[in-house]
């Protein structure tokens, strides 16, 4: 399987949805219009999928265990 790992670029553009999403909600709800109120609530889910996804790319993994020559382990 490929090994994705989000990097310091994919953090910034997080930000922007973040912030481009907080604005056009906040922006429907100042103005009372419906279309930006309507964008802000589909931007929401999307922001927080992409926040889960780039966290759970950035976490440190665990080493991976060294190969052992032993073969498979013998049914006990």
């Amino acid at each position: 399987m490929v090994s994705l790992r989000s990097s310091r670029q994919d953090r910034t553009l997080l930000v922007v949805v973040w912030l481009l999403d907080l604005v056009v909600l906040g922006l429907g709800i100042a103005l009372l219009q419906p279309a930006l109120l309507l964008w802000g609530v589909i931007g929401l889910p999307g922001a927080v999928f992409l926040t889960r996804v780039h966290l759970r790319d950035t976490r440190r993994r665990p080493p991976a265990a060294p190969p052992s020559d032993d073969g498979p382990a013998p049914p006990a």
